[in-house]
């Protein structure tokens, strides 16, 4: 998930004073975690720029305690030498993180206010920068979760026959 445009949208605005430097917004965060309550066995990764600027430990409080505990990385920084060769970045970004975590066959979907930083063939609920994670991005976020633990339940139905 990218935090610029999803749990930040370019509108946020808010008095600047030092506890308000780094905070998501409140209705964005909410719909989003209101989502992920349904689906407990769903874990997130931030596949953001903030990485380069905050420490994990900064952007993993920012989230609920029970959001929270399932908030598992950033997604690594690539070669510096070869990125520049790289199409679509952070899709190249988000494999490498599943292929350093044994994840690779794991269904992922990504959540982006740029459709074009992932590949056509690849799930993205995209965002509009404006407006952040709101009812349109939750809607789509659900189905597709339930798209994912339906399969999921059919193939565990089918090994155990």
């Amino acid at each position: 998930m990218d935090i610029n445009g999803v749990l930040v949208p370019d509108k946020f605005t808010f008095p600047v004073s030092k506890e308000d430097l780094v905070r998501f917004e409140p209705t964005c965060l909410q719909m989003f975690e209101a989502v992920l309550q349904r689906y407990p066995q769903v874990l997130v990764v931030i596949s953001s720029s903030w990485k380069e600027v905050f420490p994990f430990e900064v952007v993993h409080a920012l989230f609920s305690p029970s959001i929270a505990q399932r908030v598992v990385g950033f997604t690594p920084f690539l070669n510096p030498k070869i990125i520049h060769k790289l199409p679509y970045l952070r899709h190249q970004e988000v494999l490498e993180f599943l292929r350093l975590n044994n994840a690779s066959d794991e269904p992922w979907v990504a959540i982006d206010d740029i459709r074009e930083h992932y590949p056509p063939h690849v799930p993205v609920i995209v965002t509009d920068a404006n407006t952040g994670f709101e009812q349109s991005a939750a809607l789509a976020l659900e189905k597709y979760l339930q798209e994912m633990a339906t399969d999921n339940t059919k193939s565990k139905k089918s090994c155990h026959t």
